[in-house]
């Protein structure tokens, strides 16, 4: 794959980000790489604000929640002929400055899918703070995956992800819904792909309001061990070629 001229998508998920967008775009374009927001029903100008910026948008006409905006942007990548996705969100705690840093194993072979991780020790921000709920969250998850497969991942919810094209075509048509990050690494383990971290920089949201309420983080390690069963008891339906 390193020898080849590879098409890099960068697949952006958003609800409601009118704030953060246009900076995070900014960058994104600097860093030369093609991107798509996939704006989930917004009620703001999210839309107006990734076109005025010249960047492809697809309008969810309901709201399908971070799974179902990723999966769009999945499918966008297939069928238009993409290597690798880079899954980063809209409210600019994704820093595009570290897009080599995760693209990198994929581009090697190293991995089908690799994690950006605040909290490797190696990490620029090791230290990174995290609200309570969503760290005890963060651990329930990480433990829970530990346990079920041996795959040892110190980041579990970081939606900072870059995955080949086996990876993102097999979540083209089957993702999990609501904070699908964890789920969808048990998937892809089940399935046989290769999953890595890598460390690195992420930064405080720079707008509007985080969907991962304290409510939410609380019901958080019931929907991960909800969302493990069916998963554990399923038969997977592929695996990697």
């Amino acid at each position: 794959m390193s020898n080849e001229i590879l098409k890099v998508l960068i697949v952006i998920p958003s609800h409601n980000e009118e704030e953060s967008l246009p900076s995070l775009l900014d960058e994104v374009k600097r860093t030369g790489c093609d991107a798509v927001v996939v704006n989930d029903a917004s009620s703001d100008a999210t839309e107006q604000v990734a076109r005025a910026a010249g960047v492809p948008v697809l309008s969810l006409p309901v709201n399908l929640g971070i799974g179902g905006g990723v999966q769009t942007g999945f499918l966008y990548a297939l069928r238009n002929g993409y290597d690798i996705v880079v899954q980063v969100d809209g409210d600019g705690q994704h820093d595009p400055s570290q897009f080599q840093t995760i693209i990198a194993p994929i581009v090697t072979g190293e991995a089908d899918c690799v994690i950006g991780s605040r909290y490797l020790p190696k990490a620029p921000d090791s230290s990174y703070s995290t609200p309570f709920a969503r760290r005890m969250g963060m651990y329930f998850s990480t433990g829970i995956l530990y346990l079920a497969t041996g795959l040892r991942v110190h980041d579990t919810t970081s939606g900072f992800r870059a995955l080949n094209r086996a990876a993102f075509s097999f979540f083209a048509t089957e993702y999990p819904v609501d904070h699908p990050e964890a789920e969808a690494l048990l998937m892809l383990h089940q399935a046989g792909f290769r999953v890595i971290e890598r460390p690195v920089r992420m930064r405080c949201r720079s707008g509007g309001q985080s969907l991962f309420t304290f409510v939410r983080a609380m019901l958080y390690p019931l929907r991960v061990i909800v969302g493990f069963m069916g998963l554990l008891y399923k038969t997977p339906r592929r695996t990697r070629a």
